[in-house]
């Protein structure tokens, strides 16, 4: 057993498919394919079995991938801070985010940051705030920035910043010339909102349950909701984020019973993995210089 194997092994765990694996690895197949081989072998376990097309980890493979990136995070860190000790201090910082943020909050915060740490290189990755979470728990990604996520005991999240919720409709609606809005005055129109499955929804359920309003639950984003409002004379409930702008038609409304940290963003790091320096840096400067809270 050597080195290259167990980052093989780990590759190939969170990928589980082996050209992508081997493409990632800069690799070719058949040499990840014997070092898988020759690792199991070593191991006296199937560490992988078949899923379709592609592969899973066996009950062996999950529990040596616990082991396999517990150490290999240890080393990374170790190699970090000598690094960093010897006055080299570099690094990658793998970022998952909610679309919501990425045309305004993140990249503001990321070039900000590459200023001061031109050697350290951001990769962000776009996802949902259940998908970030799991991300980061599962170590894909070093930092999340999403909604609060239920369920998720090994995570610490860390308010950075809000997004306001709001009543939209078209300009030819009849509420479109009003400037603020009380839920209950709601219970009148066609409503709609973001699916209640997701963390968004649910709070926005929450508050209408609290009215006791009637609303569809149908959509994931601001985009999809935007553009039924646009066309439909009904109204929405939705964060007001940068996607929103795209829509010349839409009139905003405020909800002034609604506080305005209803809809709060994290940044999200696990407990369980362990933090280079360059993500270390890379967080303490969010919470030093990045927080927008009202």
């Amino acid at each position: 057993m050597n080195l290259p194997q167990l980052y093989y092994f780990r590759k190939l765990a969170e990928v589980q498919h082996y050209t992508q694996a081997a493409k990632e690895l800069f690799i070719t197949q058949p040499s990840l394919s014997d070092s898988i081989a020759s690792l199991e072998k070593e191991l006296g376990v199937r560490l992988f079995q078949k899923k379709g097309r592609n592969i899973q980890l066996t009950k062996y493979g999950r529990e040596f991938y616990q082991y396999v990136s517990e150490s290999l995070g240890i080393l990374e860190h170790g190699i970090a801070l000598l690094k960093e000790g010897a006055g080299s201090s570099s690094g990658v910082v793998d970022v998952g985010c909610i679309p919501t943020l990425l045309g305004d909050y993140l990249p503001d915060v990321v070039d900000s940051y590459s200023v001061l740490n031109p050697q350290v290189h951001v990769n962000v990755y776009q996802g949902m705030s259940i998908e970030v979470a799991q991300g980061v728990a599962e170590g894909r990604f070093d930092i999340g920035f999403c909604s609060m996520v239920e369920n998720q005991p090994d995570l610490v999240f860390v308010p950075v910043t809000y997004q306001e919720l709001i009543a939209i409709v078209n300009k030819e609606h009849p509420l479109a010339d009003r400037k603020e809005l009380l839920l209950e005055e709601l219970r009148d129109y066609h409503l709609t909102t973001y699916r209640d499955t997701i963390p968004i929804g649910k709070v926005v359920t929450g508050l209408l349950k609290e009215k006791g309003v009637k609303a569809a639950y149908s959509y994931d984003d601001e985009i999809s909701i935007g553009g039924h409002i646009s066309k439909y004379a009904q109204v929405a409930i939705v964060a007001d984020t940068p996607f929103l702008r795209q829509f010349d038609d839409l009139v905003k409304i405020r909800l002034p019973e609604v506080p305005k940290d209803t809809r709060m963003i994290y940044m999200v790091y696990s407990k369980k993995n362990f933090i280079t320096s360059a993500v270390e840096g890379f967080a303490n400067y969010v919470v030093a210089h990045a927080l927008r809270l009202p």
